[in-house]
C-alpha cells in the first residue's frame, strides 16, 4: 500500500483546515450581513407602521373636528374634546398622542397684505401685539412688503434692493407667507423676536380669515384694541372659559369689560375653519410625527389638508405640554 509522506499529509491536514476555517468565516459573514438585512428590514416595517400611526392620528383629528361641526353649534371653543390637551390613544404594540390647535386663535400675518380700511386695521392689531411682546414696529411693515407683489417701500419696509444687499443675497416673496418660518427671512428679524411672535401668529391662506374671540389667547386678544389692555383681556379670557366661550362677536362686545370700547365686529368671529394637528405616533421603538394643517368648510363642514410636515418633532414634557423642535430628517 502507498503511503504518503508524513510531510505531505501535513501539507493536506493543514489545507483541509484552511478549507474549513474559511468555510466558517464566510458562514458567520453571512449570517451576521443576513441578520443586518433582517434588522434593516424590521426597522423599516415598524418604521413604516409608525408613519400609517401618525396618519391614523390625523384621521382622527380631523373626524373629531367633523363630528364638532356636525353638532351644529356654529362656534368654536376651548371647552371642546378637539381643544383637549395630551389627547392620547393606545393601539397594539403603539400609541397615537394628539394635539389640536385652532389656528384662527393668533393673528394672520397674510391679513398685512390686505388693501383699504381691512388693512388698517389689521396693522392696528399687530401694532398692539409687536407693543405688548415688546417687538419692534418695524416689523409690521416689513411683513407687508414682503408679502405684496410691488417694490414700494413702506415707511419702515424694506424691499427688494436691500434684501440683494445682504450676503447670501435674495428677494422679497412678493406672496402670501406659507409657513410661519418664513419670517425669519425678514431683514434683521433675529432668532429671539421670531421666537417672541411665532406663538401668537399665524400663517393662513385665507387673507380674510377671521380671528375667534373664543380660542384666542389673553395676548392676542387685547390686539384687537388700544383700549384693551392686557389685564382687562385676562379678565375676558377667565370669564369666557367659565362660560364656554361667547355665544356670538355681539355678545362679547357687550360684555361689562368691553362695552363702550368703540371695538369693531370686523375681522372677529366664533368659528373657525383653519386647524393644527401635531401627532406624535409610536410603534414598537420606532417614533413618528406629523403636523397638519387642515381647512374645514363653515358651510358643510368637509375638511381637506392643505400642508403636512413631518421634520416637526413632538415631544411630551408632562401629560398637557408639549415642545416642538425642527429635525430635519426627512422622515
Amino acid at each position: 500500500m502507498q503511503t504518503f509522506p508524513r510531510i505531505q499529509r501535513g501539507v493536506a491536514l493543514i489545507t483541509i483546515l484552511l478549507v474549513v476555517v474559511i468555510a466558517t468565516v464566510l458562514g458567520v459573514a453571512m449570517v451576521r450581513d443576513q441578520n443586518i438585512m433582517i434588522q434593516r428590514t424590521r426597522n423599516f416595517f415598524n418604521q413604516n407602521q409608525a408613519r400609517q400611526y401618525a396618519l391614523g392620528g390625523e384621521e382622527l383629528s380631523r373626524q373629531m373636528l367633523w363630528e364638532d361641526f356636525d353638532r351644529g353649534e356654529n362656534r368654536d371653543y376651548l371647552q371642546e374634546e378637539w381643544a383637549e390637551s395630551g389627547l392620547q390613544f393606545e393601539f397594539e404594540e403603539g400609541e397615537v398622542q394628539i394635539q389640536i390647535e385652532d389656528l384662527q386663535g393668533r393673528l394672520n400675518v397674510n391679513s398685512l397684505g390686505k388693501v383699504g380700511p381691512a388693512s388698517q386695521q389689521a396693522r392696528m392689531r399687530f401694532t398692539n401685539l409687536f407693543a405688548e411682546l415688546g417687538v419692534d414696529q418695524v416689523y409690521v411693515d416689513r411683513i407687508a412688503d414682503w408679502i405684496d407683489a410691488d417694490i414700494n417701500v413702506r415707511q419702515l419696509g424694506a424691499e427688494d434692493f436691500e434684501y440683494l444687499a445682504l450676503e447670501p443675497p435674495y428677494r422679497t416673496s412678493g406672496q402670501m407667507i406659507v409657513d410661519i418660518s418664513e419670517l425669519r427671512l425678514l431683514l434683521d428679524l433675529d432668532r429671539d423676536t421670531y421666537e417672541a411672535l411665532s406663538p401668537y401668529v399665524t400663517a393662513l391662506p385665507d387673507a380674510e380669515s377671521e380671528l375667534n374671540i373664543n380660542t384666542a389667547s389673553a395676548v392676542v386678544l387685547q390686539s384687537i384694541s388700544s383700549r384693551l389692555g392686557i389685564e382687562t383681556a385676562d379678565v375676558l379670557v377667565t370669564t369666557r372659559d367659565e362660560q364656554q366661550g361667547f355665544e356670538s362677536v355681539t355678545e362679547f362686545l357687550q360684555s361689562p369689560d368691553v362695552a363702550g370700547m368703540g371695538i369693531s365686529d370686523n375681522g372677529l368671529g366664533v368659528q373657525s375653519a383653519f386647524f393644527e394637528i401635531r401627532v406624535r405616533a409610536r410603534f414598537r421603538e420606532r417614533f413618528a410625527y406629523l403636523t397638519s394643517i387642515i381647512q374645514r368648510d363653515p358651510l358643510d363642514g368637509s375638511i381637506r389638508v392643505i400642508y403636512r410636515n413631518s421634520s416637526k418633532k413632538i415631544i411630551p414634557i408632562t401629560k398637557n405640554s408639549y415642545v416642538e423642535s425642527e429635525e430635519k430628517t426627512g422622515v
